[in-house]
């Protein structure tokens, strides 16, 4: 937590810039040059004249993002469609996997898009088998690879292994009425399901496939809930709720006490008004997305605001419904809901300095 106060100083030219209202990525379109390194290098937060600190380094919108280079390659596989799922429809949650590729649930496709960037290769999971996608939302990955998906219309979470085969499933008839998101405990032995209607928190035993508790309610005291979307757990073991209406985010122990919350609702910096997912990185820095605000907010572990990025539009590094999000070491991706795509930033000084 000290490393992270550190954070602080090197952070603070960023919220001057916030005030002046002026943390913006230039407004200029990408120069799509065949022969450009980088087509988004001018997308820079905050902007210059100031020392850049995050950068947009891609957008994801389908196949042709990832299997074919900039110029007539893409352009001819853009307009040549080999399936339905070549474009991303309505993607809601995203995750990294532990070789690096991004997994997005896409609830319109009823699919998991993988998009592998190295590879140049994207592959679709969850549309065959037995049991079939249907409202895909949130996901966690393990450390082996496996995928936990939170399916709003199987009202169940289903577990892929990384070829894609259906190996386990959460919810009996009656334990679920709308898992919107799923994460494993720091052990690996648990399970906890965020259940929004039912404004709570579900534990499953990850080996038997039990139900083992839940906690919540509806209420707005600290402990309740009213419609939780997202969870993640933090470095410390710590678990974070988005409780949605409530506009805020609350931690929660190991034996489910509330800890502390942050947030509430205003259009103030580090206020919400309406959070839609939370990830925590392994220095304890708490990313926010706002469906409302069009941002991600970046908070240290004491819940103080550092910076955000991004704002409400149509060109790149802005949203048209900011959801879900995830970070691995100097990146975090965004879902970009309603803009049918998913958003790449890339910390371009070391976080601690």
């Amino acid at each position: 937590m000290h490393n992270v106060r550190r954070l602080g100083v090197f952070f603070l030219a960023m919220l001057v810039l916030v005030a002046a209202g002026t943390v913006e990525a230039k407004k200029k379109k990408p120069k799509k040059n065949a022969q450009a390194a980088d087509l988004y290098a001018e997308y820079l937060w905050p902007p210059p004249p100031n020392r850049a600190r995050i950068k947009l380094e891609d957008v994801i919108t389908g196949r042709a993002d990832v299997e074919a280079s900039p110029g007539w390659r893409r352009k001819l596989l853009g307009a040549s469609p080999q399936s339905v799922y070549d474009r991303l429809k309505k993607p809601f949650a995203v995750e990294f996997d532990p070789q690096g590729r991004i997994i997005v649930t896409d609830a319109a496709n009823a699919a998991l898009i993988r998009f592998d960037r190295e590879g140049e290769k994207m592959d679709v999971l969850g549309t065959r088998g037995v049991v079939r996608l249907k409202q895909p939302l949130g996901l966690d990955i393990g450390p082996e690879g496996r995928i936990y998906v939170a399916d709003a219309g199987l009202r169940q979470v289903v577990v892929y292994d990384p070829e894609g085969k259906l190996v386990a499933s959460y919810g009996k008839a009656g334990e679920l009425t709308n898992p919107t998101d799923a994460a494993l405990s720091p052990a690996g032995d648990r399970l906890y399901v965020a259940d929004s209607k039912a404004h709570s928190i579900v534990v499953y035993d990850l080996g038997s496939g039990k139900r083992v508790t839940s906690f919540g309610g509806r209420g707005t005291e600290p402990g309740s809930f009213s419609f939780p979307t997202s969870l993640v757990f933090g470095p410390e073991g710590n678990l974070f709720v988005v409780d949605q209406v409530n506009t805020r985010i609350q931690v929660f122990d190991a034996d489910h006490e509330p800890l502390d919350q942050f947030g509430g609702l205003g259009v103030g910096y580090g206020n919400f008004v309406r959070p839609k997912d939370v990830a925590v990185d392994e220095l304890g820095l708490i990313y926010v997305t706002d469906n409302a605000f069009n941002n991600v907010q970046i908070f240290d572990a004491d819940f103080t605001l550092l910076t955000f990025v991004g704002e409400g539009g149509q060109g790149p590094g802005r949203f048209h419904g900011a959801s879900g999000i995830a970070v691995q070491g100097d990146r975090f991706a965004v879902v970009d809901q309603l803009g049918r795509r998913l958003q790449l930033f890339r910390f371009v000084v070391p976080k601690i300095e």
